[in-house]
């Protein structure tokens, strides 16, 4: 049964056990004396086990032994209450006309409403301390997959600068040999009568600046990855300073300092090897300058002035 309609019918019991409490209540004041402490005394025994009642079908217990002292108290409460409610109820519905075996049966139908309502209460709590235990379980799962297939490094991630490509022949799209389609080309520009028209020229490809620190994956070139925006900037100068007093301005940086990187820097391997890529490149110093970003007089990036410094 879904937890919400658990929860609605607790509601509907609670209520007909307050309605039963509420008639034994009534019964045993008008029976006593006309006086407050005399009706407040006599008013008291069903309060105390609603009261009772809530508290166990509320309030969880892991222990077996707390479990059954609270039980044996919730019962003997239940009988010191039965018993003075139904002598009270007893004499006032003989006074109020009942006669015969009426008197006596009455008082049971309340009493015995009580009951029925405070074990289906007991056992609602029950069920619903479950469902409210197995629910978040369920749920936390698909929330730990999600964090995990998450980035675990905090701040900006570096960013990729687009590196302009080769231009290539249209020709080569379709298929056709780049000879063949210059030799083409020349035929119809030496063709009589035709106006030639002007070639574009080619712009050459940025070449790829050689990553200083990439000897840890085994040598080779890779494109530089500078912050984009000055906020991120200045948090890369302020990491690749602390990693040059740490000693991390040159030579390799290995996966065991993961952990070791993140606590130091809030970054893991791969996004300090990115900022010393771009620092000893030269790039984070256009970043900044472009970005309007001022380095301080400890900022060093020549890879002489590095390895004098180490």
């Amino acid at each position: 049964m879904p937890l919400k309609q658990l929860k609605a019918i607790r509601w509907a019991v609670r209520a007909t056990l307050a309605l039963g409490v509420i008639a034994s209540t009534i019964a045993n004041i008008l029976h006593a004396d006309p006086h407050p402490i005399s009706q407040a005394i006599a008013a008291w025994p069903p309060l105390a086990l609603l009261l009772t009642i809530e508290l166990i079908s509320r309030v969880p217990v892991h222990r077996r032994a707390l479990a059954a002292i609270r039980l044996v108290t919730t019962a003997i409460i239940a009988g010191i209450a039965a018993w003075v409610s139904y002598w009270h109820m007893v004499a006032v519905v003989a006074r109020y006309g009942e006669t015969g075996a009426g008197p006596y049966l009455i008082p049971l139908t309340v009493d015995g409403l009580v009951i029925v309502a405070s074990v289906c209460l007991v056992e609602l709590g029950g069920r619903i301390q479950a469902a409210s235990v197995t629910l978040p379980q369920a749920t936390e799962a698909p929330s730990q997959s999600g964090r995990a297939s998450g980035t675990a490094c905090g701040g900006d991630q570096p960013t990729p600068v687009p590196v302009a490509s080769t231009a290539t022949p249209a020709a080569s799209t379709r298929g056709e040999p780049t000879g063949s389609h210059e030799v083409a080309t020349a035929k119809q520009e030496h063709r009589p009568g035709r106006i030639p028209q002007p070639t574009k020229p080619r712009r050459p490809a940025s070449p790829k600046m050689p990553d200083a620190s990439h000897g840890e994956l085994g040598g080779g070139t890779r494109e530089i990855k500078v912050p984009q925006t000055a906020e991120a900037c200045a948090r890369w100068v302020g990491c690749w300073i602390s990693m040059r007093k740490d000693g991390l301005g040159t030579g390799p940086i290995s996966l065991g300092f993961e952990d070791e990187a993140r606590r130091r820097y809030g970054w893991g391997v791969k996004q300090i090897r990115d900022v010393r890529h771009a620092a000893t490149s030269g790039r984070l110093r256009e970043q900044a300058s472009l970005l309007g970003v001022a380095l301080p007089p400890e900022y060093v990036d020549e890879q002489g002035e590095l390895m004098i410094a180490r």
